[in-house]
């Protein structure tokens, strides 16, 4: 899998990258807490680190220091239950493209799935719990409004319109549920499971709440230039066109910091080095990808434990 990832990513003109797995200061981001280390410093001083939940932060200065399209496959960890679509630590792809947008990656994104089943299966095609998929054909591409009206009955991501789905979904709406709790509780019991059942599904234009690093695009400012990728109902990749204005970006980081923290996480801090390089960052477009999930859907595996090394008992 990887030997045909770094071919295609070599033969589109990308720069392979390794990046620091501790890190000072991690992601910020609403639904992943990140593990933290200690080290000693020079003077046997405590050195709080984090284990990367994502290279994002130090691919992305590297971007800002012209280096080009990169990526990199490595391994990422985040405080999380084991389950059997999760592990706390896993490997992911990452890549950036310059002069690029969200479009692009949902391009490059096909074509690296496409790439990778020929290698495993030597056709363009998988076979997943019974239902075979077939990646040659066209994918799917729905918006996220889209996919709650044609899933949940939703007519609009308004709060009024996502807590009545709630309530027909058997819930009781608290009344300081807020407008992204309500989004997550209707996505996740209604929506998420139905993608990419059918056929290889490209989510796409999330909510302006739903992306901390995403750009607005530019004829809707309430709507992300982000997608998510689907197969057999798993979310396999995330992608977005970069934020690269450092100061609406800062005010975005802040919110998510001042939310982890009024939630009880503690230690979590701004990279303000990150922020500096973003007044620098280049126009561009960026992809996660689980390689894990990839191979649990190329080879018919029903827990992720069945494609990490070494093996694990499955999950009960």
């Amino acid at each position: 899998m990887e030997d045909a990832v770094r071919a295609y990513f070599n033969q589109e003109g990308f720069v392979e990258v390794t990046t620091p797995v501790m890190v000072p200061h991690p992601n910020l981001d609403p639904n992943i807490l990140p593990v933290p280390v200690s080290l000693s410093d020079l003077s046997g001083e405590p050195q709080p680190l984090w284990l990367h939940t994502s290279p994002e932060l130090s691919m992305k200065k590297l971007v800002a220091r012209e280096s080009g399209s990169i990526y990199q496959i490595t391994p990422v960890f985040r405080d999380e239950e084991h389950s059997q679509l999760h592990r706390r630590e896993f490997s992911m792809l990452e890549w950036y493209q310059v002069d690029a947008g969200y479009e692009d990656a949902i391009r490059d994104i096909i074509r690296v799935v496409r790439a990778v089943c020929r290698a495993v299966t030597d056709e363009e095609g998988l076979t997943f719990r019974g239902r075979h998929y077939d990646l040659a054909d066209r994918w799917e591409e729905i918006t996220m409004a889209e996919a709650f009206d044609r899933y949940a009955g939703v007519g609009s991501l308004s709060h009024d319109d996502l807590a009545g789905a709630l309530e027909d979904l058997g819930y009781k709406v608290s009344p300081g549920s807020t407008t992204e709790d309500l989004f997550y509780h209707v996505y996740v019991d209604a929506v998420e499971p139905s993608l990419g059942v059918e056929r290889p599904t490209i989510v796409k234009d999330y909510p302006s709440f739903l992306g901390t690093m995403a750009r607005s695009r530019e004829d809707d400012p309430d709507l992300l230039e982000r997608f998510e990728v689907y197969i057999a109902g798993l979310e396999l990749a995330n992608g977005y066109t970069e934020l690269n204005d450092a100061v609406e970006l800062a005010g975005r980081m802040e919110k998510v910091l001042a939310d982890l923290t009024r939630e009880g996480a503690e230690g979590l801090t701004i990279d303000d080095e990150f922020l500096e390089a973003m007044a620098e960052l280049p126009p561009c477009a960026g992809v996660s990808l689980g390689m894990d999930r990839l191979a649990m859907l190329v080879l018919d595996a029903q827990d992720i434990a069945q494609v990490v090394y070494p093996y694990e008992e499955r999950t009960t």
